[in-house]
């Protein structure tokens, strides 16, 4: 079996979709980068996410909307509307983190995760139907640049995920810009 298909193609989310509800994973395209996608919530899958980054850490989460960006993350109304103006498209939102929504093993040693709603519809749609964050976090070994190109992604990880949802080689990209939410303000982490 190819594990690989188009962003495009009519099935990918159906097919992305299984996978990841049976503990697999995606690699998938966002508006920044490519990203390892699993199911938020299952410590196998993080356990996973770890080994091939070569590293253990906080991994973000990608939501479909903002009132899921609210079901996860825990915050008065006014760090709401904070929030609200600051999440989507190129930017990560940190901030504490409900109990039991997403595995601990994500979370920073604050008990905070990292949120992001990319402009890209992939993700987005593909959360929608899980109805539940997924991980996203750059294709990379740690302390190398992310892969952004499907050709050296499938050489480099092809034989340890269970698909890549191909949408071609992706611009250069540090990422996603990344605010931790602190005592009300938000700092530039990144």
């Amino acid at each position: 079996m190819d594990n690989r298909i188009s962003s495009k193609a009519p099935k990918a989310i159906n097919i992305a979709f299984d996978i990841i509800k049976n503990g697999g994973l995606i690699i998938y395209p966002t508006d920044t980068l490519y990203g390892f996608g699993g199911d938020a919530r299952k410590e196998n899958v993080i356990n996973n996410i770890n080994n091939l980054k070569k590293r253990t850490g906080p991994i973000s989460i990608l939501v479909s909307n903002l009132d899921m960006a609210f079901d996860v993350l825990d915050l008065n109304s006014e760090e709401k509307k904070m929030v609200g103006f600051k999440i989507g498209g190129g930017n990560t939102v940190i901030g504490p983190a409900k109990n039991g929504v997403v595995s601990d093993k994500i979370l920073g040693e604050d008990a905070t995760v990292g949120v992001r709603i990319p402009d890209h519809t992939f993700g987005t749609q593909l959360v929608e139907k899980l109805g539940s964050p997924i991980t996203t976090t750059s294709v990379n070994e740690t302390g190398k640049p992310p892969l952004n190109d499907p050709e050296q992604i499938m050489k480099q990880f092809g034989s340890s995920i269970d698909l890549l949802v191909d949408d071609g080689p992706l611009p250069s990209s540090l990422g996603s810009k990344i605010y931790k939410l602190v005592n009300s303000t938000f700092e530039l982490v990144r």
